[in-house]
C-alpha cells in the first residue's frame, strides 16, 4: 500500500481522510498545514500527498509547486483536496503538478477509488 502526507487546515477533515485510507490499508501521516508538511517531507519520502487548496501561510499549490521541485520527491503524486471546483483553479493545480481534484464534501468511496485509480 502506499505512504500518504495529508495536508489540511481543519482538524475534522484530517481525522476523515485519515479513517478512509488507514481502512484501505495505507500509511497516513497528516499535517495541518503547509508549513508542517515541509518539516516532515525534510524527512520523510511520500508516494501521495493529498494537499487542501486554502490553507493559511502556504497554500495547496504553492506546497505542490514546492514539493514536485525538490529532486528528492520526484515521483509524488499529488492530490487536491477542496471546496473549489473552477476551470481556472483546477488549471492553476495541473500546473503545479497535481494530477488529481477532488471536490469537498468528497464521499470516502470516492477517496478510496481516486487513490486506487493513481496507484495502479
Amino acid at each position: 500500500m502506499s505512504k500518504i502526507l495529508t495536508v489540511d487546515d481543519a482538524p475534522a477533515v484530517l481525522k476523515i481522510l485519515n479513517l478512509v485510507l488507514t481502512t484501505e490499508g495505507h500509511d497516513v501521516v497528516s499535517a495541518p498545514n503547509g508549513m508542517e508538511a515541509l518539516k516532515i517531507l525534510e524527512s520523510q519520502k511520500f508516494d501521495i500527498g493529498i494537499f487542501d487548496v486554502n490553507m493559511p501561510g502556504i497554500t495547496g499549490i504553492e506546497l505542490t509547486g514546492k514539493v514536485l521541485s525538490d529532486p528528492k520527491h520526484n515521483g509524488m503524486k499529488i492530490i487536491m483536496l477542496t471546496t473549489e471546483s473552477s476551470e481556472e483553479m483546477k488549471k492553476k493545480g495541473q500546473e503545479a503538478g497535481a494530477i488529481g481534484w477532488l471536490v469537498k464534501p468528497f464521499a470516502n468511496e470516492s477517496l478510496a477509488k481516486l487513490i486506487q485509480q493513481i496507484t495502479s
